[in-house]
């Protein structure tokens, strides 16, 4: 193929948007070649399996042949359930500011079931997205086994295809085992219930394998 304008990218992106999933994309060409793709997609399908599936639509529609490890998928929790398994779902919160501290509750459920959570810690700026997520994580303790824990690691905001993103890590340990989960979500209006979706998102396939249904 000969040079790739940018009207070609906007093909490409057209291409790889119609792909199951995937709900946004972003193709980067530095000196004529394709160096990154950015994928925003929901989390109905493996982000192994969707950069795959990129690399194939490249190839075909385009013929170039591409890593897919250029191919960065970013998942998002759009509400769908994956497969038809039941999940924990977001019901509600509240954040209160009470000067020095702040408090967060969280309201999940599960069919008939409800789950509520609560955290609270130091009032700053970088510290309410953690609280919201560790009232979620409290929340989601009232229904797994005592032999599993969730602890958070770290709550962030990133910006792809023009979007804001909420980015949880969660670690899960049981019988001296760790494994770092992550999940995302894209912020639409208010950012505490980002931070709940994303954290859900992070833990619920977990939570699914690890509790009766």
């Amino acid at each position: 193929m000969g040079e790739i304008t940018k009207d070609t990218v906007n093909s490409m992106e057209e291409y790889i948007n119609k792909i199951q999933g995937v709900l946004s994309s972003r193709v980067v060409v530095e000196n004529g070649e394709i160096t990154e793709i950015h994928v925003l997609a929901d989390s109905t399908r493996n982000a192994k399996q969707i950069a795959r599936d990129v690399q194939s639509v490249i190839m075909a529609q385009f013929g170039i042949d591409i890593n897919h490890k250029i191919v960065s998928v970013a998942q998002i929790d759009t509400g769908e359930n994956l497969q038809g398994e039941q999940r924990l779902v977001f019901s509600s919160y509240s954040f209160i500011n009470n000067g020095l501290t702040s408090e967060a509750r969280v309201i999940l459920t599960r069919g008939d079931e409800v789950f509520e959570g609560y955290a609270e810690g130091p009032n700053t700026a970088n510290n309410k997205y953690k609280i919201i997520a560790n009232a979620t994580l409290d929340s989601i303790s009232k229904l797994i086994p005592k032999n599993h824990l969730f602890l958070l690691e770290d709550v962030d905001i990133f910006n792809i295809a023009k979007s804001r993103i909420i980015v949880v890590g969660v670690t899960h340990v049981t019988n001296n085992q760790e494994e770092l989960l992550t999940g995302s979500c894209l912020i639409k209006k208010d950012e505490g219930e980002a931070v709940v979706k994303a954290t859900l998102d992070a833990v619920n396939r977990r939570v699914m394998s690890i509790t009766p249904r």
